[in-house]
């Protein structure tokens, strides 16, 4: 009767832990994600002010930036941003800006985030169309980030 029980626990655990993933759209979980064969970066589809966008999901970014065509603004008319102090990688002028975002089954409205106009070169490097990176300021809105290389999922859980 225990072992019942137990067992009926368990699985009950399992059941209600699998179906409180944000964006869950299948059995596995998560949402798909792509590895960029040049980089090895992590890449998802994401949705910004309505527009389809490549994003690479960089968990050494402490911003989420994005181009400038895919919010259709100019560079010139936004709010300057400070320079970085800190990490590597993708380094110019941003300036800052508010979009909608959409990763998976999350929308984020009015959300901050830093415009550049740099991507063509990491689009080149990528040999891909790359129109963003979400960085730490989303990240870490997660209590955990689940990469499943097996499964090619992306798992954002709160």
């Amino acid at each position: 009767m225990r072992r019942g029980f137990f067992f009926i626990f368990a699985w009950l655990s399992v059941v209600s832990w699998a179906q409180g993933f944000p964006g869950r759209d299948d059995a596995q979980g998560g949402m798909p994600f792509e590895v960029n064969r040049s980089f090895g970066s992590i890449l998802i589809k994401a949705q910004v002010n309505g527009q389809p966008a490549t994003v690479v999901v960089d968990t050494g970014s402490s911003h989420t930036i994005l181009s400038w065509e895919l919010l259709r603004v100019r560079p010139l008319a936004l709010q300057q941003a400070p320079a970085p102090e800190k990490g590597s990688g993708l380094v110019g002028s941003a300036r800052w800006a508010k979009a909608t975002l959409k990763i998976g089954a999350m929308t984020w409205k009015d959300r901050r985030v830093l415009v550049m106009d740099d991507f063509q070169d990491l689009s080149n490097s990528m040999k891909q169309r790359v129109d963003g990176i979400i960085g730490e300021d989303v990240l870490k809105e997660f209590n955990s980030v689940v990469i499943d290389f097996e499964h090619h999922r992306l798992l954002l859980l709160r």
